[in-house]
């Protein structure tokens, strides 16, 4: 039996993990070449497959529908690169004991690596992200910290890539779009937050319509 591949979870801290996602999901094609599958291409993947995870689906404005099975079919997909897999989120970074068995779930065929990332004076955080996400692990030596000197958004990309094990000099943060546009104040950006995935979820379900609509026209003038 093959050695298992490893897929790497990043649960860093807002602030602290905020460019990991973006980055990842922007440079997936490149980091297949280097060995590594991201699990989502673009963070409105990210978002719903957290959503999807954590059953906060109502809170943001979205049915059950919407999101059930995002997490399992990204990881299906990822697997088809045959190499190693990565996500990150900050959303999952409080995630219940339940919520983290059912992420884990999706993971069985491969070694779970979770990295917890921290910046300057979260270390109590810091040490409750390694108590919850403990048990994603088979074994203690698979759950890494990564205590940043700051929280500057290349640091903080760097230092993830260099522990996973890419490198990421040819993977600048220079062309990665921002997640969302900037907001004034924190109820601008959760209505903005809210907005654009009502907007993705309800663009994504009519792309699928519009898509089993081909497939059937094409079976029927066959």
């Amino acid at each position: 039996m093959g050695k298992k591949r490893k897929a790497w979870i990043h649960v860093g801290a807002p602030g602290a993990g905020d460019p990991v996602e973006a980055a990842l999901a922007h440079h997936h094609r490149a980091l297949v070449e280097l060995g590594y599958a991201a699990v989502a291409r673009t963070s409105s993947e990210s978002f719903l497959a957290a959503v999807e995870l954590l059953r906060s689906h109502r809170e943001w404005g979205l049915r059950r529908a919407d999101v059930e099975g995002r997490w399992v079919g990204m990881v299906r997909r990822a697997e088809q690169a045959k190499v190693d897999l990565v996500f990150s989120q900050t959303m999952l970074a409080d995630a219940a004991p339940e919520q983290v068995d059912l992420l884990v779930d999706a993971l069985h065929a491969f070694r779970v690596q979770v990295v917890v990332s921290a910046g300057p004076g979260e270390e109590a955080r810091r040490d409750a992200l390694v108590a919850r996400w403990q048990r994603a692990v088979r074994k203690p030596e698979r759950l890494h910290v990564l205590d940043l000197p700051d929280e500057d958004p290349a640091t903080v990309w760097r230092e993830f890539g260099r522990l996973v094990g890419f490198g990421t000099a040819s993977l600048g943060l220079g062309s990665v779009p921002p997640a969302v546009p900037p907001c004034a104040t924190l109820a601008d950006a959760r209505r903005e937050m809210e907005r654009l995935v009502r907007r993705t979820a309800s663009l994504e379900l009519r792309l699928g319509e519009l898509d089993r609509r081909r497939r059937r026209f094409r079976r029927t003038a066959a």
